[in-house]
């Protein structure tokens, strides 16, 4: 039996990463997505039995075999540690020495094609410190993918605030709604001026595929914002939230302070992506929808 063409796809038991993996199933493409043994698998479980799953040891010493096994020409990586609780050469291991070590090894196999996920919160302009460690380990890895670039092309999609059902409890959209759902008495937040650029996880993981099928190889290195392409105060997504789920929860607005260097305002340019078809589907309050309905 020949090789097959495969996609290599990366924190696919994640939030987005789950979210693309049924995407590409979806549009008829055949995955290969790497996992540990010990992975979470409830967001993949229905689907585990249409992918290739290869679990990587500890020290990803047998990453190289996917690349034996299977004739992977595009990777989509979405995987990322945020550091909280993490040392910093464990956040390096993963945002930086993972990344450069699966093109290199891609690249003597037909690799032609690198999608990274890349936050707002390293966009150049901004130097706040939350997430310090983070946010410098998504820096590093831009410098070094541009650098790799002259031997795989490389896409680097910047997300802005992406939410939908499924997120981790801890993640603000997620346990907010929660709290509205459940009616609790009082919820306490900052001012909520700080403003953001909230987009639906779905129209995300569609992002990834239009640029998987349409990007220019061509084309060296290459950046695509991704988001609504406008934002909206904190505030206003949490009341949108709880006047669509029609919560009894009292929002304490400027019960506690804001987080030192917090980022004012940020939102996505869509011109690159726009020139490849793609448009954000759902507005938020149709996003914030989808999350009620998909949560009963």
């Amino acid at each position: 039996m020949g090789v097959v063409n495969k996609v290599l796809l990366t924190g696919a038991n994640g939030f987005l990463g789950s979210r693309i993996l049924k995407q590409l199933i979806i549009d008829g493409y055949e995955p290969v997505i790497l996992l540990r043994e010990n992975s979470d698998k409830r967001r993949i479980e229905g689907v585990l039995s249409k992918v290739s799953v290869i679990y990587l040891d500890d020290d990803r010493s047998n990453l190289r075999e996917t690349f034996d096994l299977f004739n992977i020409t595009s990777i989509i990586h979405t995987a990322t540690d945020y550091g909280r609780g993490k040392s910093l050469w464990e956040i390096l291991d993963v945002n930086v020495i993972f990344p450069i070590q699966m093109i290199e090894f891609g690249v003597k196999r037909g690799l032609t094609s690198f999608i990274n996920t890349d936050s707002f919160f390293a966009k150049p302009k901004f130097n706040q410190s939350y997430l310090n460690n983070y946010t410098n380990s998504k820096r590093i890895i831009e410098t070094a993918l541009k650098s790799l670039s002259s031997q795989v092309s490389i896409q680097n999609v910047r997300l802005e605030h992406i939410y939908g059902e499924q997120d981790a409890d801890s993640k603000f959209v997620t346990s907010v709604f929660n709290q509205l759902q459940a009616n609790v008495s009082e919820l306490l937040f900052t001012e909520g001026n700080q403003k953001r650029d909230f987009l639906y996880v779905d129209d995300a993981a569609k992002a990834f595929i239009t640029i998987l099928e349409n990007h220019n190889k061509e084309v060296p290195y290459k950046e695509y914002q991704i988001g609504n392409g406008e934002s909206i105060s904190v505030r206003s997504f949490v009341e949108l939230m709880a006047q669509n789920t029609g919560s009894c929860s009292v929002l304490n607005f400027g019960a506690i302070s804001s987080r030192n260097g917090d980022i004012e305002d940020s939102f996505a340019d869509l011109s690159e992506i726009s020139k490849l078809g793609w448009a954000p589907k759902f507005s938020v309050s149709e996003g914030i929808n989808e999350m009620i309905k998909n949560n009963k």
